[in-house]
């Protein structure tokens, strides 16, 4: 039990690390996103975070360094956008087959709590054509907000010790 607490308060701490402890206050989505960072269609055969997380615990094959994912905007708290940065945190989605569509399914359901409680995390970095981070906050730069369900693709790494996916892309598709 103190393992588990100490693994969720580091996570917590690398969480906060990741994606700033400061509310964005009047900082909001702006709808002039650059078009240059959107896709209009998704990319195909997106992983959810936690079947990406399988692929990294697989030791049958070798750990994938680039990868499609889709995740939920969300930092639980925390604001999920980190401010001077193109990045921001993604939550996993509900089990669709599961949930029937119903979108409070996953909050009356103990298995689904249960499952996104201990899904990952990934930490979203949008980076220019020399691989930099973009210096622009994400919600002004690709017009997301709190809650949108995105989809990525990139470079990709997962530190087991904090439950973390780290995801660096040029391009962005928003549902």
């Amino acid at each position: 039990m103190t393992h588990r607490f100490h693994s969720l308060a580091l996570a917590a701490g690398c969480l906060i690390m990741a994606v700033g402890c400061e509310p964005s206050g009047s900082e909001t989505a702006s709808s002039d996103a650059d078009p240059a960072v959107l896709l209009s269609e998704a990319p195909a055969d997106a992983l959810s975070l936690t079947e990406v997380k399988e692929r990294f615990g697989d030791e049958a094959t070798p750990a994938p360094s680039e990868v499609t994912l889709v995740g939920r905007i969300d930092a639980g708290e925390f604001d999920a956008f980190e401010p001077g940065s193109a990045t921001f945190m993604l939550s996993e989605l509900p089990d669709e087959d599961h949930t029937g569509g119903d979108p409070d399914h996953a909050d009356n359901c103990p298995f689904c709590k249960r499952r996104l409680a201990n899904a990952p995390k990934a930490v979203v970095q949008l980076i220019d054509e020399s691989g930099s981070v973009r210096t622009t906050r994400a919600d002004n730069l690709a017009g997301l907000s709190k809650g949108d369900i995105v989809t990525v693709s990139g470079s990709v790494t997962y530190d087991e010790g904090v439950n973390l996916i780290t995801i660096q892309s040029q391009k962005i598709h928003v549902r």
